[in-house]
């Protein structure tokens, strides 16, 4: 059964729902500058990371009910931080890089992988905030997979970093 769910992370509508906690945006957040305007292209379905920003004295814009692929360049202020749907994180990936912003996505470490996620992450860059444990999605105590901030433009290109997940 574990093998069976493991295979499909990412890949359907029921991995979507990992809704991120507040506390996961620390990490991120000393690699943000406090006076900038962050959007959070998925706060439509939740926004447990504008109160994450909210509650560190960050700015951020909510996305509401607007469909994250309908926005351009002017609409996503300094960058986007955002927990995108994982079935879909390579069509996120792909308009995050078009947008030429920065942009921070709370991915499965398994994203590392992936012929087009990989060509474009030679292509354009990708660096990552690593927890040194997995985060807890559903309060149960029992993560089946690990994630990681995959970030361009706000870290140095390429990089790896190792960040202690908070509790």
């Amino acid at each position: 059964m574990l093998l069976d769910s493991l295979k499909t992370i990412g890949r359907n509508s029921e991995s979507d729902e990992c809704y991120t906690p507040s506390n996961q945006v620390a990490p991120l957040l000393q690699y943000l500058d406090k006076d900038k305007t962050y959007y959070e292209a998925t706060s439509g379905k939740s926004s447990n990371i504008l109160t994450g920003f909210d509650e560190h004295g960050f700015n951020m814009v909510g996305s509401g009910d607007r469909d994250f692929f309908d926005c351009t360049r002017d609409d996503i202020y300094d960058g986007i931080v955002t927990n995108p749907p994982y079935s879909i994180k390579d069509k996120f990936i792909e308009h995050c890089y078009k947008l030429e912003k920065p942009f921070a996505l709370l991915l499965p470490v398994a994203s590392f992988q992936g012929g087009k996620r990989g060509r474009m992450f030679m292509e354009h860059g990708m660096s990552t905030l690593v927890y040194n444990n997995r985060v807890d999605f559903t309060g149960k105590r029992n993560p089946h997979f690990g994630v990681a901030w995959f970030i361009h433009g706000f870290l140095p290109p390429n990089t790896i970093y190792w960040v202690d997940n908070p509790k």
